[in-house]
């Protein structure tokens, strides 16, 4: 127990000390930063393949379904156009630096380069959609436009305009099947931009265009740098990214290696020449290269004579002279583990091939063969059903999104109702609303109207009081007059002598 836990402290130790190395050596000279960042950083995320032409790829560890720029991020605007924010923990690296390519056997691959730029696509738009597509490596911006419209339809991805700036983009993608109908519908969006170092970046439709055609206000974010690599981080109105300067020199390229990586597979069928897909080279599926890497034993000389032009003779001819050397090394290892078994002393190789053992030997090659043979069909009948699984679960995929997509629009557009039926229920009452205060205006209006007609009856009445008033001033004035008059008018009678006043007394007392 004690030798297996200091076997795994060991590897630990190990482990820890290759890290500690690469970080080390991820460092340049300068103090700048090399591809051995790549390398140690994306190693938990994928695996680094040794491909032909292109040094190490990194093939990530992601969904079947995973397509760059489109899958888990979403586009924004800043300084340098449009610019690919991803969600991924690792997306600071392939979706700013380096270029994808498409491997029929592999996948989604990405090599690595040293220049950082907001989104290494190529742009289309027309017919209603905007376009966009991964450049592939040996593509620069500067290349022929002519270039981008031989780039294969599957790196294409199209979304509705109106579905550019949303987070969730990918789910508007449409499916593979229109992507050939909807390019033949658009252009090559020519719009770049080039900073202060002289490198230009395609920057897709312009923000005023997306504001134009979607009616809506796109916000412009400003571009900061982190310290360290991680997440793509936006506060506010800034978007920081980790985009350190990678050094491009010689030496600190040939020191850069990955600490774990792979052989490509024969298998794969991917062919890129000039940086571009050639398809020619590529029409013949998998299954018959399988089926040729399985019959080349059999019928070597026959595909010899016949100059089959997928596989070069010598190349096969290499491959089988290193199947027997592998099936001899086997059938020895076995003979030796059976003598073994039978306690007798390991067989040199000069005994193994003793003229006695020479028909055992052929039925045991002709048997092994027969086997290797049986287990190679066996195998690739699995594989094509694992195969055929994964095309019926891809459809099903398509299908379910496709769905979906059917789906989210028929809830957009009963959204869409629901809002223009609430619109129009807020039109019918601001009009009832309006209606109502005009009806309140015109009560108000009405009311002022009776008050000045009561004040100008009540003025009248003032008035007609006053007349009243007036006129009895003057008929009492005049009655006044009439009473001083009347007794002036009765004076002389009454002026009577004494006498006659005393005869009239006695005259009364009579």
């Amino acid at each position: 127990m004690k030798k297996v836990w200091n076997k795994w402290i060991m590897m630990i130790a190990a482990t820890f000390f290759v890290s500690m190395l690469n970080v080390t050596v991820s460092m340049a000279h300068d103090g700048g930063v090399t591809l051995q960042v790549f390398y140690d950083e994306l190693q938990p995320y994928g695996t680094w393949i040794a491909y032909e032409n292109y040094g190490y790829v990194w093939r990530p560890r992601v969904d079947r379904d995973f397509v760059p720029y489109a899958t888990n991020g979403y586009w924004i605007n800043t300084e340098y156009g449009n610019t690919w924010v991803s969600d991924y923990g690792w997306g600071w690296a392939p979706f700013h630096y380096g270029r994808w390519f498409y491997d029929d056997f592999y996948g989604w691959m990405w090599a690595p380069d040293t220049v950082w730029g907001p989104a290494w696509v190529a742009w289309r738009s027309g017919g209603g959609y905007y376009g966009w597509a991964p450049l592939m490596p040996g593509i620069t911006v500067s290349v022929s436009y002519n270039y981008y419209d031989r780039i294969p339809d599957r790196y294409w991805s199209f979304v509705p305009c109106r579905y550019i700036t949303y987070r969730t983009v990918y789910r508007h993608c449409v499916p593979r099947p229109q992507v050939v109908t909807i390019i033949h519908q658009t252009t090559v969006v020519t719009h770049h931009y080039t900073d202060s170092r002289r490198r230009t970046y395609f920057t897709g439709p312009s923000r005023r265009e997306i504001e134009r055609v979607n009616n809506t206000r796109v916000p412009v974010y400003a571009v900061n740098d982190r310290s360290r690599p991680g997440r793509t981080e936006i506060e506010r109105d800034r978007v920081s990214f980790y985009k350190p300067e990678i050094d491009n020199d010689r030496e600190s390229r040939a020191r850069a290696i990955p600490s774990r990586m792979e052989r490509r597979d024969r298998r794969s069928t991917t062919d890129l020449r000039n940086g571009l897909d050639d398809n020619s080279a590529n029409r013949q599926s998998v299954e018959d290269r399988r089926r040729e890497v399985r019959d080349q034993p059999v019928r070597r000389s026959e595909t010899n004579r016949e100059g089959d032009a997928g596989i070069d003779g010598r190349t096969r001819e290499t491959e089988n002279v290193r199947r027997g050397q592998e099936q001899e090394r086997d059938r020895n290892q076995s003979l030796e583990r059976l003598r073994q078994q039978q306690g007798q002393q390991p067989l040199d190789k000069n005994d193994l091939r003793q003229p006695s053992d020479k028909p055992n030997r052929e039925r045991e090659d002709a048997r092994r063969q027969q086997e290797a043979r049986e287990r190679f069909d066996r195998d690739d009948n699995n594989r094509r059903m694992q195969e055929e699984r994964v095309r019926d679960q891809q459809r099903q995929q398509d299908q379910q999104r496709v769905q979906d997509q059917r789906q989210q629009q028929q809830q957009e557009r009963m959204q869409e109702r629901q809002r223009q039926q609430e619109q129009r229920v807020q039109e019918q009452q601001r009009q009832q609303q309006q209606q109502e205060r005009m009806q309140d205006q015109q009560r108000q209006q009405d009311q002022r109207v009776k008050e000045q007609q009561r004040q100008q009856e009540r003025v009248q009445q003032q008035q007609r009081q006053q007349e009243q008033r007036v006129q009895q001033r003057q008929e009492q004035q005049q009655m006044r007059q009439q009473r001083m008059t009347q007794p002036e008018r009765q004076a002389p009678s009454r002026s009577e002598s004494p006498r006659e006043s005393r005869g009239n007394g006695s005259r009364r007392r009579d």
